[in-house]
Parts: structure tokens; sequence; C-alpha cells
């Protein structure tokens, strides 16, 4: 007979804040907190697959196909004894499953990329990576926000129409360093982040502040701490780089800039309007023709798609938190988007407005 373990209903808390979790992760630091009970699992669980009363997930997916499965995984560690246990969205549960060879506490991220590659072709293995990281920010988000600290091993990149396991997310046995130093600014709950992260297609005409678009740049790939960006690394580095086409952003001119991850400023490329040309290569899709400015995330090798999914979610996330509103825009012309940013292999398009009422 199958166990099924019912989970409580996902209850957001009033703290941590979505900055402080950010700069704790950064600093390869957790926050204070108690064992990983029911409750914990929860809301850990809920991050990083999530279904949403709406019928949004927490995480965005390339045509809303979902191709991405998560496991847990407990050899004791956590109080639903020891076993294997696969998440049930639909019903937030956790449905037993058969014990892999090596046991161990943490979450496998799998995915059956098989609907996606038929919709999209090759492309869609590409669109499933980056799925892979914007689950996996949620989920260490969720487990620093609880005092776990975890390591990131990249399993398997090269995905086929079988359930592939991707990541392996381990909690580390000894103690994590307790998050100190976090320079206060204005943040909403991390909870409340989860549940209020959504694909915004529209935008309204009204300009990006330069201050809010650095902030969300800042805490999505900023180094906060000395060589610590806040997301981890993938094989030991960080791939991803940052350009950003700007139309009307208040306090800056029309042009393409590149982010520096550690001054932390927009640093020009070329000046001038290339709303249109931009518009051009992203096959004319709405939501980047229209926005005031749009990011292009960029990087080499399979490992760098993952990571430009953990800097999207970030990216997601610190929207809602400025009151703007982003899209993940995998389709475009490669090699003039490329021609247009100096970004060798870029990745992804996240166009970045105030939402239209």
């Amino acid at each position: 007979m199958v166990v099924v373990i019912k989970l409580p209903k996902f209850t957001p808390r009033e703290r941590p804040w979505l900055r402080e979790t950010l700069w704790c992760l950064a600093s390869g630091a957790v926050l204070q907190a108690g064992p990983c009970g029911v409750d914990c699992l929860s809301r850990v669980a809920f991050s990083a697959q999530g279904l949403l009363a709406d019928g949004r997930r927490t995480i965005p997916s390339a045509g809303g196909i979902y191709p991405l499965h998560l496991y847990v995984l407990s050899a004791g560690g956590f109080s639903i004894g020891e076993g294997a246990w696969r998440y049930d969205p639909l019903s937030h549960s956790l449905e037993e499953v058969e014990e892999p060879g090596d046991l161990f506490d943490g979450f496998l991220v799998t995915a059956e990329a098989r609907r996606t590659y038929a919709f999209y072709g090759e492309r869609g293995y590409r669109y499933v990576r980056l799925e892979v990281g914007h689950a996996l920010q949620n989920l260490l988000l969720s487990l620093t926000s609880h005092g776990l600290p975890a390591s990131v091993e990249m399993v398997a990149l090269e995905l086929s129409d079988r359930e592939t396991p991707c990541a392996r997310v381990t909690l580390r046995r000894e103690a994590g360093a307790p998050c100190r130093g976090f320079q206060l600014e204005p943040s909403i709950a991390l909870d409340r982040a989860f549940l209020e992260r959504r694909s915004v297609r529209e935008y309204a005409k009204k300009s990006v502040d330069l201050e809010a678009l650095l902030r969300v740049l800042k805490w999505s790939l900023g180094e906060l701490t000395p060589g610590g960006r806040p997301y981890p690394r993938l094989q030991g580095g960080y791939r991803v780089e940052a350009v950003v086409v700007a139309s009307r952003v208040k306090g800056l001119e029309k042009g393409v800039y590149a982010f520096n991850p550690r001054s932390m400023e927009l640093e020009p490329l070329r000046l001038g309007d290339y709303a249109d040309e931009l518009c051009s290569i992203s096959l004319r899709q709405y939501c980047v023709c229209r926005a005031p400015a749009t990011v292009v995330l960029g990087g080499e090798g399979l490992v760098s798609e993952v990571e430009a999914g953990l800097v999207a979610q970030n990216m997601y996330l610190n929207a809602v938190q400025e009151s703007l509103g982003t899209v993940a825009v995998g389709a475009f012309e490669d090699e003039g988007l490329s021609a247009l940013t100096g970004i060798e292999r870029p990745l992804y398009l996240l166009p970045l407005g105030y939402p239209a009422r």
C-alpha cells in the first residue's frame, strides 16, 4: 500500500524578508530556525513546485507544461522518517516511492522533457534546464529561511524523453552559520514574494526608475558579499552575465548597458534607441516591444542555463518587491541578440515594467 502524507496548507510567514534571505544565501549562512517538521516540509516543497489558488505555480514554465518533479528523501533527518516521497502539487502531499540506492537527507529535482521537446524541439531542452534553475532557487531560499544549510550538485544536464535526475540538494550535517550583517532595506516577506510572483506581459507607459532597476539587478545577481551572489555557485563558479537594453528608464540615457555584479553599476556599451531592433530580434513579442527595459542573460555551457534560471527567479521575486512585472522569454533570434548585446550565448530575455492596470 502506498503511503501518502497530506501536508498542511502553506501558511505564509511575516518573516523572514525576501532580501534578508537573499543576503544570507549570498553569505553562505542561514537564518536561525528549529527542526524541519511537516510545516517546514510543506513550505519548502510548495516554494519549489506549489500550485496557487488561481492555477499558477510558484515558478514559471515554458508553455505551462511543468516537466519537473520534486522528491523528498530522508535518511532520518526529517520528521517523516526514512524513505523517499514524490511531491504532488495538485494535492499538496507526499507520495511514497521506491527508495533510491543512496538515501540522503534532501531533495531531488527530476525532469520529463519529452512534452517540452515535442512542443519546442531542441530548444525545449534549454527551457527545461532554465526551469530547473527557477525551482532550485525557490527551494534554496526556503531552506535558508528555515535554517537548513544545503549544497547543490548537478546530476545530469543532458536530457532525454525519460525522467532524468537533474539536481540533488543535500542538507549539510553541520549546523549552518547564523546569518548576520544584513543591511536593512525595504523588503517584503519571502513567502509573500513566492505567492505574488507572476508573469506580466503588458506594461504601463510609465518609465522605470533607474534606482528600482539597479535594485532588481543587485538583489538578483549582484555580489552582495565579497564573491557571493544571491544564489549558489554551480560546478564551482558563476557564469551568467547580464546586459540591459534601456528604452524608458528615468535617469538613464537610452542604450545598451552591461551590469557589473561587483560595482552594482551599469556600464554603457552602445548609446541610442535600440527598442525597435530588440523588438524585431524578440520575434515581435508584445511584452519585449513595450517594456521600458529588458534584461538579457547569457552564459556558456549547459550549466549556465540552470544558473540563468536561478537569476531569473530572483528577478521575478524582486520585481514583486519593486511593484514591477516581468516575464521570462526564451524565444528570440540568437545571432541578432548576440550582435546587439555582445553576449556570445544569450539565454533569456526578461522585460521589466510597471504592470498595466
